[in-house]
């Protein structure tokens, strides 16, 4: 009988000191949650995110590598009937066919394209059901005469049911390096 009684005293000890704990970390949860910042600025797109389906980033990724191998065809398969491309003083948005040819066009210009990727990053929109994968990366590519430039991208492209919807690209050149005098 002294036996039960020390294990379920004992048993009373560690159950109360687990709910202690619960307690305190919901309390700390709770207060995190209550506190609320200002912001300067209003936010046009949602800040309530959450991390989204990797899938979605390869689907992004295939696209590209498609695109670095000079397979257009490839490369456009991964866009919806109907896309939108948005770049540096460029918008277009009608069918994959029409944005097929455009980057045809830009892929051609090149004889090889390389991209470096620094990370990419899937999040997903619960209220809109958005997913969206954000690029960080540097372009490099030879044009036909043989010059040599690189880029550095940061693209922000909505997948929906396995397919790119809209394609946000945002460019930011190298400068020159110096000249020796």
């Amino acid at each position: 009988m002294k036996l039960f009684s020390a294990l379920l005293a004992a048993c009373c000890i560690l159950i109360s000191c687990n709910n202690a704990a619960k307690t305190e970390t919901s309390d700390t949860e709770s207060k995190v949650k209550k506190d609320s910042i200002v912001f300067p600025f209003t936010a046009k797109y949602s800040l309530n995110w959450q991390p989204g389906d990797e899938k979605n980033a390869a689907i992004v990724l295939n696209c590209l590598k498609k695109y670095v191998d000079g397979d257009i065809k490839g490369c456009t398969a991964y866009f919806a009937d109907t896309a939108e491309f948005i770049a540096d003083k460029f918008h277009f948005k009608g069918s994959r066919d029409s944005l097929s040819k455009i980057i045809a066009d830009m892929r051609n210009a090149s004889v090889s394209v390389t991209k470096e990727f620094d990370s990419w990053m899937t999040v997903y929109y619960p209220h809109k059901k958005d997913t969206w994968v954000t690029l960080w990366y540097t372009e490099k590519m030879t044009d036909k005469k043989g010059k040599t430039d690189s880029i550095y991208y940061t693209d922000d492209v909505l997948v929906k049911d396995g397919k790119i919807l809209k394609y946000n690209e945002k460019q930011r050149a190298f400068p020159e390096p110096l000249k020796k005098k």
